[in-house]
């Protein structure tokens, strides 16, 4: 009786050790997916009081998203290589991009932001000469804009090269 007693109580202990670490093991799961979620929250909370702009890698999330907030379309596919970059240091800002793209694309975005084509080609907006590889400063200066904004608010410059498929678009404040 003393022989089986023994081995009855080695049963239970094993069971319930196993049982013990299986409910560890799925107490860890459960807690490493809540972390991920509050995670994933806190990270789209931030985004919206700090945006993130991806100014030295193409086509990311956030240059998606700073595309559709900034132009107010959707991204379609003939969207490539698109950079973003955004300072909002002191009163004023700038949000500079770069992507190439087809023409009733450049179309959607004059449309729905009420741009116009520049007939003066002095006004290029504010250069930024060698500040990023993908901000071609000496191409920007050779296309004529397409414009919008309103004096002490903020202006839209966007450039366009049929032949490149090459646009830049850039937003400010003064």
């Amino acid at each position: 009786m003393k022989k089986y007693s023994v081995r009855l109580l080695l049963t239970f202990f094993f069971l319930s050790l196993s049982m013990t670490v299986l409910s560890c093991r799925k107490i860890k799961n459960k807690g490493s997916q809540i972390l991920n979620s509050s995670n994933d929250v806190v990270t789209a909370q931030i985004d919206q009081v700090f945006p993130t702009y991806n100014a030295h890698d193409a086509d990311t999330e956030h240059n998606k998203k700073r595309f559709k907030e900034h132009l107010q379309i959707e991204l379609t596919g003939d969207v490539k290589n698109l950079y973003t970059y955004g300072d909002f240091i002191g009163i004023d800002y700038s949000v500079l991009m770069s992507f190439s793209c087809d023409q009733a694309t450049i179309d959607r975005i004059v449309k729905k932001n009420g741009l116009q084509l520049c007939a003066e080609d002095e006004l290029h907006g504010i250069s930024y000469p060698g500040m990023f590889n993908w901000w071609k400063q000496d191409t920007i200066d050779k296309l004529i804009p397409y414009k919008a904004g309103e004096e002490d608010e903020f202006w839209q410059y966007l450039w366009y090269n049929p032949k490149t498929r090459q646009a830049f678009y850039e937003e400010f404040s003064m």
